[in-house]
């Protein structure tokens, strides 16, 4: 502020920049009936003036040597004045003049008294900035250590999946060695079956063919006696070449080659895990819903370019999604990468991540069955709900997993997909989301994606409050289209509306919802949303379009 800088620099020395040009060059002299620091060439004209030619002007070195009484500056407004009073209303330096047109109702005190105050002030804030300095100096040096511990983390693990690599490779070598090894010795089998034959035929045929040249050159010639040895001889020795029998020739061996399985192979090399944060490490700030507030990280379109059912974040950067018609789950960070995809055999609906980072998977068109996606990425049964379907699924920070069933039922299992009980919803169930006090809120509609009425419900399964469209703005809704809702860590329900192009927040102490958005934000048809680690909102639309924003 100038008056404080007027005061700090008064206490210090005399000022440096000439009073009359408000140069800070050549500024050698100071004139003491005035209070003011003067230039070279002011200086000149400052003695010649009428009223100012008898003026003390000294080398400001000079005026530096007055003593150590502080030296108030020259008021610019009334020239000749000095501005020896401080305003505490206006927190400004001032000359008497200055007081009595403009000041005389504040409350005012001798420049020599406050200055004792701003003095403590700045020692005040001086302990402040080096308290914060050191603040920031210890997280700058915790974030370096960390850092050097995620790069050496990573090391050892680089180092590991190496190793994995070999090992697996070498397994797959001892079973391809296995296989030739067989094939080997099929080989060697073949060759002797293969050599006895060959040598058995070629024996007969040698001996057939004698016995047809003793036969055509002994005809003719023959004697009695030695035709009817002939012909017994033919008689014993043809019935042994039985050509009736059927020989059983091998058959060539054949390969089936295996089908790889990648989620298999992902099993047996590893996953990247990182640990968990802390309840207290999320507790993000909270923000006041004002759409003019609200701005734009990112945005982004899946490869699928198709509705989105569904988004789970799982960390500060990353969410997992169900699209519209798509047999595989996707993770995509803040800028729209896929990191990773996972297929399935069916179309996933509802999302929700456990608190031992597994995901909880409804099916899309109506299925009692739930699945369950591992941090190894094996995709299971998670369980069968039968004769109820299962739609929406949260899971509460107490491990309890609440599904609804498009019905008045709410199911409510434990994590090992087992029924705990069941809550009445008054309504036929859709979205759901767990709140951090233990309630839940629960849409109820028409169908799948119409929501009449938002419900809370608390632990002891009472129904504490209702939300049937009712806007701050003083407008009223009949309905809201989504496929999903999410809620923060300060329990503020967020319900995206396709037909209004507008995200609701409800908050538990309010009965009326705040809009999220404005129409420069530019969001089309969004049908789901989360609310990630950082407090950012996703917001998924009909076209496959996410926004990602910041409260």
């Amino acid at each position: 502020m100038a008056s404080k800088l007027s005061i700090r620099r008064a206490q210090v020395h005399v000022p440096n920049t000439c009073a009359l040009c408000e140069s800070i060059q050549d500024v050698n002299w100071y004139c003491n009936d005035c209070q003011e620091a003067l230039c070279d060439k002011c200086k000149d004209g400052h003695q010649r003036g009428k009223k100012t030619r008898n003026d003390d002007v000294v080398p400001i070195k000079e005026a530096n040597k007055l003593g150590e009484a502080v030296l108030p500056e020259g008021c610019k407004t009334h020239r000749g004045k000095t501005c020896d009073l401080y305003c505490s209303d206006c927190d400004i330096v001032m000359c008497a003049m200055c007081f009595t047109e403009k000041h005389k109702q504040h409350t005012f005190k001798k420049i020599e008294e406050e200055i004792d105050s701003q003095k403590q002030y700045m020692q005040d804030q001086l302990k402040i900035l080096k308290s914060k300095s050191d603040h920031f100096n210890d997280s700058l040096s915790k974030r370096h250590e960390m850092n050097k511990s995620v790069k050496e983390s990573v090391d050892v693990i680089r180092q590991t999946v190496q190793t994995q690599r070999q090992k697996l490779k070498v397994e797959i070598d001892s079973i391809a060695d296995a296989v030739l090894v067989e094939l080997s010795a099929l080989v060697e089998e073949e060759e002797k079956s293969y050599q006895h034959d060959c040598k058995s035929h070629e024996q007969t045929i040698k001996e057939i063919k004698q016995l047809i040249r003793d036969v055509e050159q002994k005809t003719e010639k023959m004697s009695n006696k030695s035709l009817f040895e002939m012909t017994g001889r033919l008689r014993t020795t043809i019935p042994l070449y039985d050509v009736t029998i059927n020989t059983m020739l091998p058959r060539p061996p054949k390969f089936m080659p295996g089908k790889l399985n990648a989620d298999q192979m992902k099993s047996m090399i590893g996953y990247i895990h990182v640990g968990k944060l802390k309840t207290e490490d999320l507790r993000y700030e909270k923000k006041e819903i004002d759409s003019k507030k609200v701005s734009q990280i990112s945005t982004f379109r899946v490869p699928q370019k198709r509705q989105i059912y569904s988004i789970c974040p799982i960390d500060d950067n990353h969410a997992w999604m169900s699209v519209f018609s798509s047999y595989e789950l996707i993770k995509v960070n803040k800028e729209g990468k896929v990191i990773e995809s996972v297929k399935l055999d069916f179309n996933p609906w509802c999302l929700a991540v456990t608190n031992t980072e597994e995901l909880l998977i409804t099916r899309y068109g109506g299925s009692p069955l739930i699945h369950k996606l591992s941090k190894d990425r094996r995709v299971t049964r998670f369980t069968d709900i039968s004769p109820l379907m299962a739609w929406g699924i949260s899971v509460s920070d107490s491990d309890e997993v609440f599904v609804t069933t498009q019905t008045t039922t709410i199911q409510v299992l434990n994590m090992s997909g087992e029924r705990i009980r069941q809550i009445s919803c008054g309504g036929d169930g859709q979205s759901i989301v767990c709140m951090t006090t233990g309630c839940i809120a629960v849409t109820t509609g028409a169908n799948i994606y119409i929501c009449k009425e938002i419900i809370v419900i608390n632990k002891s399964d009472q129904i504490i409050h209702k939300w049937s469209g009712e806007l701050d703005n003083g407008q009223e809704l009949e309905k809201t289209t989504q496929c999903d809702i999410a809620r923060d860590r300060y329990d503020r329900v967020f319900v995206p509306d396709s037909y209004t192009n507008q995200v609701y927040v409800l908050s538990e102490n309010e009965r009326k919802a705040k809009c999220l958005l404005d129409k420069k934000h530019g969001v089309i048809h969004p049908s789901a949303v989360c609310v990630d680690r950082c407090g950012h909102v996703w917001i998924g639309c009909s076209n496959g379009r996410v926004h990602v924003m910041e409260l």
